[in-house]
């Protein structure tokens, strides 16, 4: 399914906060996959991961394009000239694609590259300055701040973090500085694909509240031809979603069941309908 970026100055998700506050979570988190990934056996790096098509080598080949594609954006947002890119991108399909276009390699070398592009991705994020955080630059969604596209590595790493550790039965560390922002986004982001997704725009401005504990985590998404994310529960915003953080986290990416009342089915359905299938998370 082609999910129709919005590009332009007019970003369809957008988010409050201090917008440099996500840099430290995400190379926090990819730095921690890193070193645990360099503990590895061939065994661990050739099991199934929970993305249902790929192995935990593939989940990091992937990461490791994602990472460039990051630092791409980026560069070129500063630049000036926002990429159009994923004009026509297909989240199931074309990810996949890319993976499978990579050739096989030893895993010391697909360890090596994601290394190398998680450090290319700090150098990019930590030369920007305070305003060119609010710069558009491409996501899957469009035109975004950069901050959003931030968030929206961070929130794809941790999960496909969790991903390879299911591969093997691993534990993951839980990072609060991390699943709060993760959480944020996700809940934007699947109420944003409703937007450009299957479900077309919204037929009235809808406006929500996520409140979960384990860490404590309050927002509130409003969502009407644009999804804003902002901190606290707003004054007579209906709270749709309760929790443990990371139940709730893991339920908006397509990795568990995530029960709600069908009037919210808005804020959490999104990321599934682009998907097709719970049984197929690839995002």
């Amino acid at each position: 399914m082609r999910i129709g970026p919005r590009y332009g100055s007019d970003p369809l998700i957008v988010l409050d906060g201090d917008p440099a506050a996500v840099v430290a979570p995400l190379l926090g988190q990819r730095r921690r996959l890193a070193d645990t990934l360099a503990g590895f056996d061939e065994a661990a790096w050739s099991a199934q991961s929970r993305c249902t098509a790929w192995s935990n080598q593939d989940v990091v080949v992937h990461l490791s394009i994602t990472n460039r594609f990051w630092a791409h954006s980026i560069n070129q947002a500063r630049l000036g000239r926002p990429t159009r890119m994923l004009a026509d991108f297909d989240p199931v399909q074309d990810p996949d694609a890319l993976v499978r276009a990579v050739p096989r390699e030893p895993a010391a070398k697909t360890l090596a590259g994601y290394r190398s592009t998680t450090e290319a991705l700090a150098d990019c994020l930590t030369k920007l300055s305070p305003q060119e955080w609010a710069l558009p630059a491409e996501s899957p969604l469009g035109h975004v701040p950069v901050t959003v596209l931030a968030h929206h590595a961070l929130w794809d790493g941790w999960v496909h973090e969790r991903d390879i550790a299911a591969g093997v039965d691993a534990r993951c560390v839980t990072v609060d500085d991390e699943v709060r922002p993760a959480l944020r986004f996700v809940a934007g982001f699947t109420a944003a694909l409703g937007i450009v997704g299957a479900t077309g725009v919204p037929r009235t401005p809808r406006r929500a509240a996520v409140v979960t504990v384990d860490p404590d985590v309050a927002f509130t998404v409003e969502v009407d031809d644009q999804v804003r994310v902002t901190d606290g529960v707003a004054p007579g915003a209906p709270v749709a979603l309760q929790g443990r953080t990371i139940d709730v986290l893991e339920g908006l990416s397509v990795r568990a069941p995530l029960p709600v009342d069908a009037e919210y089915r808005w804020l959490t359905d999104g990321l599934q309908r682009t998907f097709e299938s719970a049984a197929d998370p690839r995002p």
